[in-house]
């Protein structure tokens, strides 16, 4: 049988490794995971297939000095046991799921011994740590998560990415080959976001907007706060469901209470996965606000997938991976172009219906069972 393995620095169930996983069961692949522990949880356990390894190890967000601890702790640790392992019985395969880059050195004596490495880049690291940490792109701390990103996608033997072809051309002005990268799109599970399956009953009484994302102050959703008092002057039904959890919550329900629209926004907190679907399938248009061009965020596909029309930030990866038959761009961080672009779709409903088959006739062609091919052959070229 063939023997492969993940690691990702965070915790089972996640979306991603979940569906990657089980994908490599589905096709006769002995499937081990390793990933961070909650308390409570077991050290190990089989779940619908893949052999779960969690390590005593947890995560939170922190300054830079603690996310470099945490870092360091993960790292040596999952390196010490994969090189453990690998003495006993080998890996084919290795997976390291960013973020960061550097993890997949985690794999150095495997790899000495023959395990084929893949690295499988979620994030764009240099953009996010100039985005998060509030850097510019000379920054030390950028040019050296530059430095990592090159070192680490040279030294894999295949790259996965996530963000498209804006990424992949980033990584190849880096210097990075194109013919080992390989983009699979962080689209949706179709069992979850399947509008066959999802109740499109609406409340006539509402027209509805949606921001679904991590509530940090990256993502922009105080741009669509600060659209609500603009909106409700020819939409008074208007009703906005922020759904999501993060430290900027507590600013952004502070805003809406001092702009005096709290009425108008219910923010949902923390909502599984699979409780998400409803609330899109609820909305008139969905939104996406991000600040900084950190790729494409998975939460379009979500809208997509259930034919939502959708309004996003004119960043430059958006702009070069969709269009405006599903998506209307507005300047970044411009409330008052943003309420131009959602009144553009409130005025129409025959816009709105137009960008909805669009956005659907879009998504069929990158939904997961097409990335899902995609993936396998990675492993299948590797193992050839």
């Amino acid at each position: 049988m063939k023997r492969v393995c993940i690691v990702r620095q965070k915790y089972w169930p996640n979306k991603n490794v979940v569906r990657n996983s089980e994908a490599l069961v589905s096709q006769g692949y002995e499937v081990d995971v390793f990933c961070l522990r909650n308390k409570g949880e077991k050290a190990r356990e089989t779940i619908r297939g893949v052999n779960v390894h969690r390590l005593p190890l947890g995560f939170r967000r922190g300054n830079v000095l603690w996310y470099l601890f945490e870092y360091s702790a993960f790292f040596l640790l999952s390196s010490l046991i994969l090189s453990w392992r690998s003495l006993r019985k080998r890996y084919q395969v290795i997976e390291v799921d960013t973020m960061p880059d550097f993890f997949v050195f985690i794999t150095l004596f495997p790899r000495l011994l023959g395990t084929k490495v893949i690295l499988y880049m979620y994030e764009n690291m240099p953009e996010l740590f100039a985005s998060t940490f509030n850097k510019g792109p000379n920054h030390i701390g950028t040019r050296l998560m530059r430095l990592f990103e090159r070192l680490s996608a040279g030294y894999a033997h295949r790259v996965i990415v996530s963000d498209g072809i804006p990424y992949k051309r980033v990584l190849e002005s880096r210097g990075i080959l194109g013919e080992k990268i390989t983009v699979v799109l962080n689209v949706p599970d179709d069992a979850i976001f399947d509008p066959e399956s999802v109740d499109a009953a609406k409340n006539g009484e509402h027209f509805r907007l949606i921001s679904v994302s991590t509530i940090v102050e990256r993502y922009g959703v105080q741009t669509l706060i600060r659209a609500v008092p603009l909106l409700i002057e020819d939409i008074p039904e208007l009703r906005v469901d922020v759904v999501g959890d993060g430290e900027y919550r507590s600013e952004l329900e502070g805003l809406a209470h001092d702009l005096g629209v709290a009425e108008h926004i219910r923010f949902t907190g923390m909502v599984p996965l699979e409780s998400i679907p409803p609330f899109i399938a609820e909305a008139d248009v969905g939104v996406m606000s991000m600040l900084a061009d950190l790729g494409l965020p998975n939460k379009l596909f979500e809208y997509f997938a259930l034919g939502k029309p959708s309004v996003a930030s004119a960043l430059p990866s958006l702009k070069l991976a969709f269009d405006e038959s599903y998506v209307l761009f507005y300047e970044p961080d411009d409330e008052k172009d943003m309420a131009r672009r959602i009144l553009e779709l409130y005025y129409s409903p025959e816009k709105r219906a137009s960008m909805s088959s669009h956005a659907q006739a879009f998504y069929r062609n990158c939904n997961w069972q097409v990335m899902k091919h995609k993936y396998l052959k990675v492993y299948e070229e590797l193992l050839a």
